[in-house]
């Protein structure tokens, strides 16, 4: 002889208005346990639920058919008892959507300037959106994340983590530093000197990063 061992789903999720919801109580032993439905909060089942041999059928669901149900299993070596919550949710509820996101795989961007990295995410409820740049946490919340003033620390792979309750979605960009080489843009000019007299020469370059200028003299 074996004693029951019930096997039942902890919950049961459906839309109002559907036509029939029908439960699974999988009850085995020896000799072949009897099982029985209640409703754990009521002293009677719903007037639309009835039991068909280990199942639990409702039609046409309602709101007040929400709430926890037992099944109870028994045969003459023991009993076991499942309970699973059935959740109504409204017919014109809109369906939760994981998270989908749209991201370039890779920005380029000057050295020491502003880089924004913007995680575009769709899904319902709204997603949380979470950032780690090389496998370290950003403090940072939303959908953008703000580098003010890039450098060779700050580039590398950042990934974008969108969260909701219907799922969980990541991608990576690649953030990637660009140079500016140096150009001389106005260079000193041959002058006349009287000996004696200071002068002063000026040399104009750009770059990024900003170029560092070297004065030489030769005779």
């Amino acid at each position: 002889m074996i004693k029951p061992s019930a096997l039942l789903a902890n919950t049961k999720t459906v839309l109002e208005g559907s036509t029939v919801l029908t439960i699974l109580c999988d009850a085995e032993g020896i000799p072949i346990p009897s099982v029985t439905w209640e409703s754990l909060e009521k002293t009677s089942l719903p007037h639309n639920a009835r039991q068909v041999a280990h199942y639990l059928v409702f039609k046409n669901v309602s709101s007040i058919d929400g709430g926890h149900y037992v099944c109870t299993a028994k045969n003459k070596v023991g009993i076991d008892i499942k309970v699973v919550q059935v959740i109504v949710k409204a017919g014109n509820e809109k369906p939760h959507v994981a998270p989908l996101i749209h991201v370039p795989s890779q920005i380029q961007v000057k050295y020491y300037t502003e880089a924004r990295i913007t995680c575009n995410v769709t899904g319902f409820p709204k997603p949380n959106v979470a950032w780690i740049h090389n496998n370290n946490p950003v403090q940072s919340s939303g959908n953008t994340l703000v580098i003010h003033s890039v450098t060779n620390e700050t580039t590398g792979t950042y990934t974008c983590i969108a969260t909701n309750d219907a799922g969980t979605s990541q991608a990576n960009i690649q953030l990637k530093v660009t140079y500016d080489v140096p150009k001389i843009v106005s260079p000193p000019v041959t002058s006349v000197i009287m000996a004696g007299h200071a002068y002063k020469f000026t040399c104009i370059a750009t770059g990024h990063p900003e170029p560092t200028i070297i004065w030489t003299y030769n005779m």
